[in-house]
């Protein structure tokens, strides 16, 4: 095919957009009349353009690939090995827009933990709860951790016994790991996080671990964490959150008059240490009780 040809002898990265895309469009009119050789050579040129080429060249290159996807699958799921970041980004988003579940689970079992990690990332593109559940079995923590939280952005609610399960099985020595996961639990707002962090780690007053407990109080609705965290409101990095966590549980659940008093009066009195934000919401709590 001429233009092909012309594809092929011309400099890409210096050529003028607007012969490229001339180009692209006469060929991609014609693309079921190319031989199997010459649909290689095009979409090496495709990829090419992609990686050099960011404007309007760059666009119809991406869009004829994933017009080609039914075409060439297994040729656009190479990209995912590909250097370049921007070339592996953009067969991650061809294979997402084509709801490939066949290839995401094929890649959920790849020998490598960062196209494991693509075919989760693929899964969320798609919104496939399902697929990610099944991430939970993989034996890198980056895979794990990443589909908790996809699951958790999702706000799949029926993952929640999976991601329990899962944070009990791990050794609190994992420390990044269960983090990861007690944020996406405190994302899905299940009750049961600080429990969960209490059971895990013995010392609540590691700034670390301090700070997501806190924040995990919030969606416990259990008005049994609210003299712990009254108790911590003199602590300046973790105010602001144990005030947003008080709020989210008075909102919720019903308290007696005395206890009413002792939140008004502690609250009160840490009014001069609060930001101007810790003290909007501090009155929305004093209003709410």
């Amino acid at each position: 095919m001429e233009e092909l040809n012309k594809l092929k002898s011309i400099d890409l990265t210096s050529c003028d957009e607007e012969e490229i895309v001339e180009l692209f469009d006469i060929i991609e009119a014609k693309v079921n009349e190319l031989s199997n050789n010459d649909l290689k050579d095009f979409f090496y040129i495709l990829v090419e353009i992609l990686s050099k080429r960011k404007g309007i060249a760059g666009k119809r290159a991406y869009e004829i690939l994933s017009s080609l996807y039914p075409r060439m699958r297994e040729d656009i799921v190479s990209l995912l090995w590909s250097d370049i970041p921007y070339i592996r980004n953009s067969a991650l988003a061809i294979i997402a827009y084509h709801r490939d579940r066949d290839i995401v689970l094929r890649l959920l079992k790849d020998k490598d933990k960062d196209i494991r990690k693509f075919g989760i990332d693929i899964a969320f593109e798609m919104g496939d709860s399902e697929i990610l559940e099944k991430a939970f079995d993989d034996e890198d923590p980056n895979v794990v951790v990443s589909a908790a939280e996809y699951l958790a952005r999702l706000g799949y609610e029926g993952a929640l016994d999976k991601i329990v399960n899962k944070v009990i099985s791990i050794p609190p020595e994992n420390l990044y790991e269960l983090l990861f996961i007690f944020e996406s639990l405190i994302k899905l707002a299940y009750p049961g996080t600080p429990e969960l962090i209490e059971r895990k780690f013995h010392d609540l007053s590691d700034p670390i671990i301090k700070d997501i407990y806190v924040r995990a109080c919030g969606v416990s609705n259990n008005k049994k964490y609210i003299n712990y965290l009254l108790s911590v409101l003199d602590d300046e990095s973790v105010r602001k959150n144990a005030i947003d966590s008080i709020f989210s549980i008075v909102r919720n659940v019903s308290v007696s008059d005395q206890e009413k008093e002792n939140i008004k009066k502690e609250i009160e009195s840490r009014f001069t240490k609060m930001s101007p934000e810790e003290l909007e919401i501090a009155g929305k709590i004093i209003q709410t009780i």
